[in-house]
């Protein structure tokens, strides 16, 4: 249930900054009848739609003392919905106009226990999840054991087994998902799962995934904020050009990427207040120094909002190249949104020929294709 606790509060964000409202079709009624195990205290149950400002009651039903309830609301489209209890009890169905869907809980809280038949989405939704839960519990466990061999003398041998582990689980979910995805891939459940894709390495799923709901339900604003984000991914896939980053450096003079053509170059997104960027950047420092003089340039991309924090950083850290940009306009700097960097450090590693060919590199790795590029 945690995994869906936590994109619950994500679709809700996402929702509050989206301004689409869905096109108005015959609606059509669902009907929800359920049956609770243990009802304890509970006499009504809610089903809350969330394509609003905020989530509000779409319909409600009283709860029978033998823990029977029947909820019939008409909707227009396919859509996401939460069926609570109390805001710590409840389960998201994904409801499709004219379903009639049975809902069995097997214990006190509704979830992935709750048996569901009638809703060929939420099942999706619930049977991925289930399935996904026995990765993600093992690599928590091999998250605790990483955590545990800090202090161990034999640190760093233990430490490559256990993150191999990890890599390995981390893979065998992918291929699980990706599976999954492939056998329907028009479906909302897949918005829950994302996070577990990446956008660079995981593109043709996604691309796939995408393409099928967006055809399917364009006027959704979960799909269409999605597609979105896949449509920026697209511009910056690894083999194509890299798009024209132009701001103004420390001196309030303007910067094209587009200038470095013919280097190979390291956009290197980063700010003064990013712990992890600054820990980099001693090997992005040592990587300049040694590559400088054979093609290698840095334009740096900072995502700070204060322009003598960022001018500070620059000399702390020694990073004496001159490609230093930014608009001082913090996650909404220009190229950052044109490169769809939702987290940093962020690299883009482009070659001689203003391509793209590879992302999010650091340390051995990147230097290792920087000078595959060089030679």
């Amino acid at each position: 249930m945690n995994l869906l606790r936590n994109k619950l509060l994500l679709l809700i964000i996402t929702v509050l900054f989206t301004g689409f409202v869905h096109g108005q079709k015959a609606p059509s009624p669902v009907v929800i009848n359920g049956t609770l195990a243990e009802k304890g205290s509970y006499t009504k149950i809610y089903l809350d739609t969330l394509n609003s400002q905020n989530p509000w009651i779409f319909a409600t039903a009283d709860i029978t003392p033998d823990g029977k309830f029947r909820i019939e609301a008409s909707i227009s489209n396919t859509d996401i919905f939460r069926l609570r209890l109390d805001d710590e009890n409840y389960m998201m169905l994904i409801l499709s106009p004219g379903e009639n869907i049975t809902l069995k809980s097997t214990e006190a809280k509704l979830g992935s226990n709750t048996v569901t038949e009638g809703s060929v989405h939420t099942q999706l939704l619930y049977g991925t999840m289930n399935e996904l839960q026995g990765f993600e519990s093992r690599k928590a466990m091999l998250n605790k054991q990483f955590n545990d061999i800090q202090s161990s003398p034999r640190k760093d041998s233990l430490a490559a087994a256990i993150i191999n582990n990890f890599n390995e689980t981390d893979s065998l979910q992918k291929v699980a998902l990706k599976s999954r995805m492939n056998s329907h891939p028009a479906s909302l459940a897949w918005i829950f799962f994302v996070d577990k894709l990446d956008m660079s390495n995981d593109f043709d799923i996604i691309d796939k995934i995408d393409a099928a709901n967006f055809k399917t339900y364009p006027e959704n604003p979960f799909v269409i904020q999605y597609h979105q984000q896949v449509e920026t991914e697209r511009k910056t896939a690894i083999g194509s050009l890299a798009p024209e980053i132009e701001l103004t450096d420390v001196d309030g003079k303007p910067r094209k990427l587009s200038s470095l053509k013919g280097k190979v170059v390291l956009i290197d997104f980063w700010a003064s207040w990013c712990g992890p960027c600054r820990k980099e950047n001693p090997n992005v420092v040592a990587m300049y120094s040694k590559y400088k003089d054979k093609g290698f340039e840095v334009f740096s991309v900072s995502l700070d909002k204060d322009r003598e924090s960022w001018v500070k950083a620059i000399a702390k850290d020694n990073l004496f190249w001159p490609n230093h940009v930014s608009d001082l306009k913090y996650w909404k700097s220009a190229g950052a949104v044109t490169y769809g960097v939702t987290s940093i450090p962020f690299t883009v590693l482009v070659d001689k020929k203003g391509r793209i060919v590879a992302k999010k590199l650091r340390g051995d790795a990147l230097e290792n294709k920087v000078s595959e590029l060089l030679k």
